[in-house]
């Protein structure tokens, strides 16, 4: 029960982050009718293994993301990829996955690349009530042209490590913890080259309906070291940062067409040499999945957060935004999907706005999304998309507008 409710928190607490989107995330994006979503259809069983092999295009009338001039292209994608899960040792299990994509860019060749991602889990399990996670996975990906906003080949590279577990107390009391480690490499900026260890612990309490509420704490370390056109003597390169998230966490299921999952609590990030970046204050994510007929869902999404994120230019990033849409299974192989977007969003010490003396940035970002997912068989899939976005900056030449439309077809071994 509490693996289920896990997951349904996990699956509802995926806020779109459409500042940073990378093409063709609005048909990956995309589920078939038989995901979870639409109560008329049950969930199809996982199987213990899948290949498969894609093939999109995306046409993009601003794929630099600028202000002005011709920035049209057509991009086209090609991806392998694959899942394995299966028991080892007894209750002892091993998940298993990896996934290939090649970039091509019809005018701006120099974006043309590949990315990867891979990751290897142990699932373990002692008796019936200690199980967890040891793993590791590694990706890259190219920079998000809405940042860098040039045709440069900018890649970069993630490595984690990460352990969790949890302890079950009986049938409705549970303690948690985990922790993890990211490493980024980012050769365009040697000062992204950055590290970040994190810790948590939690305690969650379960209802006999399967309600749950807790309790969780998260402490993470990391470098954030200076712009070197900002401290070019090099004087602040030892920064580093220290983020403490206390927030109280649950599931509700209301009724069996109402499901909720969030948390909120507070944040406090501080800086070792530069204290005026730091953030002190509320922090919360909530989303609401509601079902009024079989067939037919609503999603209602908010959240305000403090992350890292490597594609930027600044210390930490403030993200405050709400998403909502509806979707509809017209039958049991074909669904329709809608998704607005809206972010605001608040760059700490941000390089460009320090060196050109200009307020930190601050900046407005609103995606419309429209999708179609056609399980033509159990081999093939088809997703389509059209995606509207736009940003308003208070940095000059940082407003854009936009539209893409784009297409993928998979084959699933």
């Amino acid at each position: 029960m509490y693996r289920s409710i896990a997951r349904l928190a996990g699956l509802l607490l995926l806020i779109p982050l459409a500042a940073f989107a990378q093409n063709f995330d609005a048909v990956d994006g995309l589920f078939p009718s038989s995901a979870g979503q639409f109560y008329a259809y049950p969930t199809d069983p996982i199987p213990p293994y899948e290949l498969w092999a894609q093939f999109g295009m995306d046409y993009d009338t601003n794929i630099l993301r600028q202000t002005t001039g011709d920035n049209s292209e057509v991009l086209s994608r090609a991806s392998v990829g694959g899942r394995w899960d299966g028991r080892v040792v007894g209750r002892q299990g091993l998940h298993l996955a990896g996934r290939v994509d090649g970039y091509v860019y019809n005018k701006f060749s120099d974006l043309d690349n590949v990315g990867y991602s891979g990751l290897g889990e142990w699932r373990w399990e002692l008796g019936n009530d200690l199980a967890g996670a040891i793993g590791a996975s590694t990706r890259r990906w190219q920079a998000s042209l809405s940042e860098i906003q040039r045709a440069q080949y900018d890649p970069i590279t993630e490595n984690r490590l990460y352990a969790n577990g949890r302890w079950a107390i009986g049938p409705h009391l549970g303690l948690r913890g985990g922790a993890d480690w990211a490493g980024y490499h980012r050769p365009s900026r040697g000062l992204s080259d950055t590290q970040t260890a994190m810790l948590t612990a939690g305690v969650d309490w379960i209802t006999n309906l399967g309600n749950t509420i807790g309790l969780e704490v998260r402490d993470s370390h990391g470098n954030a070291p200076v712009n070197a056109l900002v401290d070019p003597t090099g004087l602040f390169g030892n920064n580093d940062f220290h983020q403490t998230d206390v927030a109280i966490v649950g599931t509700w299921l209301i009724s069996p067409s109402l499901r909720f999952a969030g948390n909120i609590g507070r944040t406090n990030r501080t800086y070792t040499e530069i204290t005026d970046r730091d953030f002190n204050g509320p922090t919360y994510r909530a989303a609401l999945h509601w079902a009024p007929l079989a067939k037919v869902y609503m999603d209602f999404e908010a959240s305000k957060h403090v992350s890292s994120i490597i594609d930027v230019g600044a210390s930490h990033v403030v993200v405050q935004g709400v998403s909502f849409g509806p979707g509809w299974a017209l039958t049991a192989k074909t669904n329709i999907t809608a998704r607005f977007i809206h972010q605001h969003l608040n760059y700490a010490a941000d390089a460009a706005s320090i060196i050109a003396g200009e307020p930190l940035r601050e900046e407005i970002v609103r995606t419309f999304r429209l999708g179609t997912y056609w399980e033509y068989t159990r081999q093939v899939h088809v997703t389509a998309a059209w995606e509207q976005g736009e940003r308003e900056s208070n940095q000059l030449g940082r407003n854009f507008h936009f539209n893409a439309y784009m297409a993928n077809i998979r084959y699933i071994f």
